[in-house]
């Protein structure tokens, strides 16, 4: 009984069973799986393979079928027996007809390798938004390590003046110390027990971006991996902005999608100008047809009949033949109206509304439109990454100073804290050195991660993949 009674209160006091912490590389993968914009850009991939499908498709011959049916009311003349007809007469016209384009200013073998560099120029786009969720799910990532050791940085602040508010409180009991000193050490315990609630809302805050970043459902139990992070001195800057920028030139996928686009352009200009080109084209049909007024001889009918008189009076009589007809069937039509008929087909532009004129000059300022937009991709990308340098050389700078502010910061507090202890200081005192102290150790983890995050956006730019 007693162990059922504990086994429900444990039930009670512990929730569900947090799932296993979540690495940054499996992060990545739930990003890249969950985002919309990659969906995106993917159903645009499918779009330009189904372009490239239909530019193939196009060089071969076309073929269609037609059927009709029709029903002569009134005079009319039959076209299968060229007949008059008076009464309602049933045609059935069918067959099939075939085009096969020769040379058309080769506008199909253009369009063919437009189509091929705008699929490799989607292609480029997937990846550019992969490597876009890629570096927000990093930063995410980041700033919850970021967060957490904030927090943990509070956390141990808030236990030192714990611990100096029970040496504190004896030494006033003992009468060693007067209240003031218990009332202001009892103050800087309770400004940091407040900072320790407002790092962990940050940690809240910072696992909310991430989870809704990637897409979950709840952040229930969800938490990450907290890997060996890099000190600055572990990544030193061995390299220069132009190099980064020189790498980038031959691994960004926006800068390749970019140049991909120029030559589509490229290609489009062709496809305008073989509009000015005559096309030949071969043109072929089958067809046959079925008539209600068709008849077929089945047999004779012969009779005499007065053709005159001879001289002496007799009668002279002759021999009437008259073909017994009958109705032709749908099956003997079809297969006696067979007509077919091929031929070459020569279309020369002469003047057709300036059309192709004004899709040639479309076409050369898509052009430069494209050249213009791969030139400001180009400069984008070099101002991101000199700044990109700049920042993470400032990160370092920063992260340098502060370094030795932490380092003289902790031997003066120690100093203070020794002193304090002692009764050569007053709270004041010890409060200014701990708060200093705090503040420098926080803009340290601050510089740290600032430091490590623009180094690795470096790495991005150079082709590298994002990991820690």
């Amino acid at each position: 009984m007693k162990r059922l009674i504990l086994y429900i209160s444990l039930s009670l006091a512990i929730p569900a069973l947090a799932q296993d912490p979540w690495s940054l590389q499996k992060c990545i993968e739930e990003g890249l799986k969950k985002s919309i914009q990659i969906r995106q850009t993917e159903l645009n991939l499918r779009n330009q393979q189904i372009a490239l499908d239909q530019s193939k498709a196009a060089v071969l011959p076309s073929l269609n079928g037609q059927a009709a049916n029709f029903y002569n009311v009134g005079r009319t003349i039959d076209r299968f027996t060229n007949q008059f007809a008076n009464s309602t007469v049933q045609s059935i016209n069918m067959g099939f007809n075939t085009q096969f384009n020769l040379f058309n200013g080769l506008q199909n073998y253009y369009s063919i390798q437009q189509s091929r560099i705008n699929l490799a120029a989607g292609l480029k786009d997937v990846d550019q938004s992969k490597n876009d969720i890629s570096l927000s799910v990093a930063s995410a990532f980041l700033n919850i390590l970021l967060a957490k050791e904030v927090y943990v940085n509070t956390e141990k602040q808030a236990e030192l003046s714990r611990q100096q508010v029970a040496r504190t409180k004896k030494l006033f009991e003992a009468g060693a110390a007067p209240k003031v000193n218990l009332l202001q050490v009892e103050a800087q315990l309770a400004n940091e027990e407040l900072a320790m609630v407002n790092a962990k809302n940050s940690v809240d805050l910072a696992m909310l971006s991430l989870v809704q970043l990637l897409m979950l459902e709840s952040r229930d139990g969800f938490d990450v991996v907290a890997p060996k992070i890099p000190t600055p001195e572990e990544l030193p800057l061995t390299f220069t902005a132009s190099y980064v920028y020189t790498q980038a030139l031959a691994s960004q996928p926006s800068l390749k999608g970019a140049e991909l686009r120029k030559q589509s352009a490229e290609k489009g200009l062709q496809v305008s100008r073989s509009g000015m080109y005559p096309s030949l084209s071969f043109i072929g049909s089958i067809g046959t047809g079925y008539s209600g007024l068709a008849q077929k001889v089945v047999g004779i009918d012969s009779r005499q009949v007065e053709a005159g008189f001879t001289q002496s009076g007799e009668t002279v009589y002759s021999v009437v033949i008259d073909p017994v007809l009958q109705r032709s069937t749908y099956r003997e039509q079809f297969g006696d109206n067979v007509n077919k008929s091929f031929g070459l087909s020569l279309t020369v532009p002469i003047f057709n509304n300036l059309a192709v004129k004004s899709n040639v000059s479309r076409s050369r300022i898509q052009l430069e439109q494209a050249d213009l937009n791969y030139q400001q991709i180009k400069i984008n990308l070099k101002r991101t990454i000199e700044q990109a340098y700049a920042d993470a050389l400032a990160a370092l700078n920063r992260y340098q100073a502060t370094l030795k502010s932490v380092e003289s910061l902790q031997e003066v507090f120690r100093n203070t804290e020794q002193r304090f202890n002692a009764g050569a200081a007053n709270p004041v005192e010890y409060n200014d050195s701990k708060t200093r102290l705090i503040t420098a150790e926080s803009n340290l983890l601050q510089a740290k991660y600032d430091y490590v995050f623009r180094y690795k956006i470096l790495d991005f730019y150079m082709g590298k993949a994002i990991t820690l």
